[in-house]
C-alpha cells in the first residue's frame, strides 16, 4: 500500500467517523430531548398514565364490588327481619 493510497483509506475512515458522530448526535436529541421532552421521557409518562389507569380500573372495580356486595348483605337483612 501506497503513502497515497493510505492516505486515503485515512481520510474516507475520518469522513465516515464524523457521520457516525453526527449520526449519534441527533439520535441522543431525538431520544433525551433538545430544551423539549425527548422520546425517553415521553414513553415513560405513558408507563406512568398506563400503569395510574390501571390501578384506578381496580379500584373502580374494588368499589362496585363493596357496593354490591353491601345491598345484598342489606337485602338479605331486610328480607329477614320482613
Amino acid at each position: 500500500m501506497t503513502d497515497s493510497e493510505r492516505d486515503e483509506l485515512l481520510i474516507r475512515l475520518d469522513e465516515r467517523t464524523k457521520k457516525i458522530k453526527d449520526d449519534l448526535e441527533t439520535d441522543f436529541h431525538a431520544l433525551y430531548g433538545n430544551g423539549k421532552p425527548g422520546l425517553v421521557e415521553r414513553v415513560q409518562k405513558l408507563e406512568d398514565w398506563q400503569a395510574a389507569r390501571q390501578h384506578h380500573y381496580g379500584m373502580i372495580v374494588a368499589a362496585v364490588g363493596i357496593i354490591v356486595n353491601t345491598i345484598g348483605v342489606l337485602y338479605a337483612i331486610f328480607k329477614k327481619t320482613t
